[in-house]
């Protein structure tokens, strides 16, 4: 299921609370989430004031419009992972790096709501329960 362009103007207008209540909505509806990587495949993350971050969108439109937005789409490129991909081999990864997750960025000031790895895994895991 893809976005309307109503839908993404809309959910680009919200706040990051409202925007992260729809990831975790959409993300389970959809059973993915899309991410940003590099050339070489290298999962990319951002820095906010010395603390690295993992920004993560419901929809592969929202990831390409922030790309745009930072004019970083020559040098990325948006990638779906799957839930099952993310909980068994990415989450580990981000927890022994400390990387946190930022979830719905959309420019270089606003970037999305920040929670830990096991908060984001905690919130989804009650999302998807909505779905058994």
């Amino acid at each position: 299921m893809k976005p309307t362009d109503k839908e993404i103007n809309a959910m680009v207008a919200q706040t990051s609370d409202v925007r992260y209540d729809y990831s975790l909505k959409r993300i389970a509806d959809n059973d993915s989430l899309w991410c940003l990587s590099s050339e070489e495949d290298v999962y990319m993350s951002i820095q906010k004031k010395g603390v690295r971050l993992f920004p993560i969108w419901p929809f592969k439109e929202y990831a390409g419009q922030y790309l745009l937005t930072l004019g970083f789409e020559k040098d990325c490129r948006c990638v779906e992972i799957g839930i099952e991909k993310f909980t068994n081999e990415i989450v580990d990864y981000l927890c022994d790096n400390g990387i946190q997750v930022c979830v719905f960025p959309i420019s270089h000031i606003d970037y999305g709501k920040i929670v830990s790895v096991n908060t984001f895994a905690e919130d989804l895991s009650v999302e998807l329960e909505n779905y058994i």
